[in-house]
């Protein structure tokens, strides 16, 4: 039987939650924006309880909880269940839900259906999508008059490595910072509350941020944005390897997670797990009758 108690919501706190207007009162006032990503429920507490400021329910899921080789094969009902598990670990952040792969390209109407199932479904706040072309921009507005607040994203889009030649940094020549540029003015205008900056050159995230009336919250794009966002794997050190060159490791979890595991698997051989202290006793008394009663089973 597990000892983990069965908590349905996250503990009251006096923090105040996060909102929209909150969130561009912090870049009027310079105070850094902390985002992490998170995708299930104990994960949702650790956020919680750590104080940040936004969670996303990002498509990374794919490959750090869902084990897919890149983002493109979640599926929506995925990410739903993803999102909804997280939704119930949290209190106080404002969650942001990312639309998945193939979920909101085909047409206006498909995105701001996918955009009400996060939020109706799974209790999002807001909806994340990728790109600054002339489709994204057509599906931001969309939503955002459907009355769901929308984050966008430039530079590295993972959805759309393949285009983009891989999963390398964006925006290193004049020409592609100015596409950049030009994007991310683009999703201003059709309503981004806030915009993700992802592997873009620090000096390039800067200029634009200061450019954007809306929070810029960065990932490989230096200290000159209004905010960072982390998944949370990477920062815990979850997964064996290097971590992204963008990414910093704040402990390293996974061999304190593997010698656990071990050392209860060397507990279990040596029949020194479970202990008395793990077991539920019984009357001796109610013991004798059971003793008697099962030999006419």
């Amino acid at each position: 039987m597990s000892t983990i108690p069965r908590i349905q919501s996250p503990a009251a706190t006096d923090r105040l939650p996060m909102t929209l207007p909150r969130l561009a009162e912090k870049k009027r006032l310079g105070e850094p924006i902390v985002m992490v990503t998170a995708y299930d429920f104990p994960s949702a507490q650790i956020v919680e309880e750590a104080g940040v400021d936004l969670v996303l329910v990002g498509d990374s899921g794919a490959e750090v909880v869902l084990g897919y080789s890149s983002t493109v094969p979640v599926s929506l009902e995925e990410m739903l269940m993803l999102t909804a598990a997280t939704r119930r670990g949290l209190a106080t952040p404002l969650l942001v839900a990312d639309l998945p792969f193939g979920s909101y390209e085909a047409s206006d109407e498909q995105a701001v259906l996918s955009a009400q199932r996060f939020v109706k479904e799974a209790g999002a706040k807001a909806v994340k999508l990728e790109g600054g072309g002339p489709t994204s921009v057509s599906r931001v507005g969309a939503i955002v008059a459907a009355g769901i607040p929308v984050m966008g994203h430039v530079g590295l889009t993972p959805q759309s490595a393949t285009a983009l030649g891989g999963r390398r940094a964006q925006g290193r020549t004049a020409a592609r910072a100015l596409d950049v540029a030009r994007q991310a003015r683009a999703l201003e205008a059709a309503g981004c509350f806030a915009i993700v900056f992802e592997a873009i050159p620090a000096a390039v995230a800067t200029e634009l941020t200061k450019l954007l009336a809306i929070p810029v919250i960065g990932i490989g794009a230096g200290a000159g944005t209004d905010g960072q966002v982390l998944v949370l794997h990477d920062l815990l050190g979850v997964y064996p390897g290097r971590a992204p060159r963008f990414a910093k490791q704040y402990v390293e979890l996974r061999s304190q997670m593997v010698d656990a595991v071990s050392a209860y698997a060397d507990d279990v051989r040596a029949q020194r797990f479970p202990a008395s202290e793990h077991t539920f006793s019984i009357d001796p008394d109610e013991l004798e009758g059971f003793r008697a009663g099962i030999s006419d089973l």
